[in-house]
């Protein structure tokens, strides 16, 4: 196994197993690791070409963004600058934009239901300002989204645009494996054959997924309902952003729910650290640590006498050092905790990282008797949103 899962004082924890012994193989989400058929559709020509851009815009929210640039973040030495555009800052978008050499750019747009809000208004911007830059749009654009008729796939038939089919039965936040997550990564040079074999190794491993199903159920049972991911390793940044929604939008119904929290080492250890060990104990925690190995170390020569103890020091032994004390210190405060630790960022770790927490929410979901695959009260909201964008054209 590509990471090691450490549960600590798993002596407390009950096991639950027993309630959820038939896991769903079969799903598509999870069992989508298993081949690359899917992928085929990537060797088409027009798209080969696209891909050839040396900077891509990458239009998508939650579920259809997440993933895919977490994926990229992991690409740091990537030879494509690679943007996603998520939010609606008139600001942001503005600057964004201004700053966009649109014939050496591509732009990937991707929903799901082909009628996110969001999505919808960047990708019309975009596609303006592609026409008044007098750009081929057949060249520039893609887009993911259901096959089925839709705003998104009108648009694709209007002007000519490549569009691929988002798997029908594969909601947004258990996307990553397809290619929602999988054509952005493959953009920032990763290889998705390498990310699915991580994700299977997750299905020869499942007594992990108990253990950490066990570890967060006993822990809502203790009335501990926030999940803390506290992040050593700024390839996996992102990977906290993932697991909220993932935990958010499955467990939050019906007035019970996980709320995720994240928190970056060791930036964190001087925000929220005093919170999570003087403050109410009412958070578990988890840990990702990268075992780094990089040779740069604290020069003697520029030192201040009062750090002489920093000497000829490796910064990633530091580092490793400021995660076992905070996670020490929370183990003395009695706070649940769990660790992950691996060597090395690789595809097969991603991979696996995604498909652990896929399944864990799974279980936890089951455990607690709450349907992880809908979010009904989000779609109220957006329809009040529309409804609201609308009275501002009645006045």
């Amino acid at each position: 196994m590509c990471y090691e899962l450490k549960i600590l004082n798993p002596e407390k924890i009950q096991n639950y197993h027993r309630e959820f012994l038939n896991f769903p193989y079969e799903l598509d989400c999870f069992s989508i690791v298993n081949g690359m058929n899917d992928l085929e559709c990537l060797n088409n020509p027009h798209l080969q070409s696209w891909m050839q851009f040396e900077n891509f815009l990458i239009f998508g929210t939650g579920g259809s963004a997440l993933g895919g640039e977490c994926l990229c973040e992991t690409a740091k030495n990537s030879a494509k600058k690679i943007k996603f555009v998520s939010n609606l800052d008139a600001f942001e978008l503005n600057k964004i934009f201004s700053e966009t050499n649109f014939s050496k750019t591509g732009f990937l747009g991707i929903s799901k239901s082909g009628e996110t809000l969001e999505t919808i208004i960047q990708i019309s911007i975009a596609l303006e300002l592609a026409s008044k830059n007098k750009l081929d749009i057949k060249k520039h654009f893609v887009f993911i989204t259901e096959n089925k008729n839709s705003s998104l796939k009108q648009l694709a038939e209007n002007f000519g645009i490549l569009c691929l089919d988002h798997p029908k039965n594969i909601g947004g936040r258990y996307s990553v494996f397809s290619i929602v997550g999988m054509l952005p990564a493959m953009l920032a040079g990763l290889n998705p054959e390498k990310i699915r074999m991580g994700g299977q190794l997750v299905f020869k491993n499942f007594q992990n997924i108990i253990d950490s199903a066990n570890f967060i159920y006993h822990n809502v049972t203790q009335n501990i309902f926030q999940h803390v991911s506290f992040i050593y390793s700024e390839k996996l940044r992102l990977l906290g952003q993932w697991i909220a929604q993932l935990y958010a939008e499955s467990t939050g119904k019906s007035g019970h729910g996980i709320t995720p929290i994240t928190a970056i080492g060791a930036v964190d250890q001087h925000s929220q650290l005093q919170l999570y060990l003087d403050g109410p104990n009412d958070k578990c925690f988890s840990f990702f640590v990268e075992k780094q190995e990089e040779e740069i170390s604290v020069s003697e020569k520029f030192l201040p006498l009062s750090f002489s103890f920093l000497k000829n020091l490796k910064i990633s032994k530091i580092f490793e050092a400021q995660s076992k004390a905070t996670i020490s210190t929370l183990i003395d405060k009695n706070r649940p905790v769990r660790i992950f630790e691996f060597s090395k960022v690789t595809e097969e770790l991603i991979g696996a990282l995604f498909m652990h927490f896929m399944m864990e929410v799974v279980y936890v979901s089951k455990l607690m008797k709450i349907n992880p695959f809908d979010q009904p009260a989000v779609e109220k909201g957006k329809i009040l949103t529309k409804k609201i964008l609308g009275a501002f054209h009645d006045n």
